[in-house]
């Protein structure tokens, strides 16, 4: 959770499938069409005044889409829960989703409609990501510090770049300087079996990709389930938030900030994953 201002839809854990159409026959060209089976795990630190955390997300089945979204924790210096922009948020992306056309959803026109619809106070980084059936690629928006890995065979292929001024300073929507006009966009070709690990920077931060990729790759061995990983990723960040000594991607990058002696191991916050198959 980031500290600098610009100025969780719960916990949800289901398996998603589509029924395919099957009209090979008539073209004999047509790529394989794929589909995206997602699970989610949500783990708010514990802070009895903010019990729903400052994290959010969705998964929408029938659209192919999920998201989440990490609202900026340096609005509580003003007595403001930036948690409730980050739900909101992700509730207006929920319906901007279903105002898009089927099979050709826009993460940054998502992105666009939701910020514009969204007024509360706060701040939030925020990821869209949606699967194009009929290209078989997924198309992503990001602001900020959220943001996915995309692994085939058990090997992280890609990571989303992060979007920064600074250490612990992300780009965000909402009461700040920036819009969704900041979002980057990526599209990326897909394959039958890649998976996407999705996530807020609570596990970002506190994951290196050598540790996703061994959990990914026992995780194909042993044929588990999309829930079944996204508990083992998110107790795995959550393990490592806690340890003092553990060397994550945020102790490292408070160390090349000269932060170390006060920033060290992992960082404690706000944990959000989504596991999505490509199957």
């Amino acid at each position: 959770m980031a500290d600098c201002i610009l100025s969780s839809l719960g916990h949800i854990d289901h398996q998603y499938s589509f029924k395919k159409v099957d009209d090979d026959f008539f073209n004999i060209n047509k790529l394989p069409c794929l589909k995206m089976v997602a699970a989610s795990l949500y783990i708010p630190k514990n802070n009895p005044k903010k019990p729903l955390g400052e994290d959010a997300h969705f998964i929408y089945e029938s659209y192919q889409t999920i998201g989440v979204a990490d609202g900026v924790g340096g609005w509580a210096k003003m007595g403001i829960d930036a948690g409730i922009y980050a739900r909101k948020l992700m509730r207006n992306s929920l319906i901007a989703t279903n105002n898009e056309p089927k099979g050709h959803v826009n993460p940054k026109r998502v992105l666009q409609e939701a910020y514009k619809n969204t007024s509360f106070e706060g701040s939030s980084t925020a990821c869209i990501i949606t699967l194009d059936k009929e290209k078989n690629t997924v198309y992503a928006a990001n602001v900020g510090d959220s943001g996915f890995f995309l692994i085939r065979k058990g090997k992280v292929i890609y990571k989303s770049p992060i979007q920064q001024r600074g250490f612990g300073c992300p780009y965000q929507l909402g009461k700040c300087k920036d819009n969704s006009s900041v979002a980057h966009e990526m599209e990326l070709i897909v394959e039958k079996d890649d998976i996407l690990i999705v996530g807020t920077d609570g596990m970002l931060d506190n994951m290196n990709e050598s540790e996703i990729e061994k959990i990914v790759r026992k995780g194909i061995d042993r044929k588990l389930k999309a829930e079944e990983l996204v508990r083992k990723i998110g107790k795995a960040a959550l393990y490592n938030s806690f340890n003092r000594f553990a060397d994550t991607p945020y102790a490292r990058a408070a160390k090349r900030e000269g932060l170390s002696q006060t920033h060290k191991g992992g960082k404690i916050d706000d944990i959000t994953v989504i596991v999505a198959y490509i199957n």
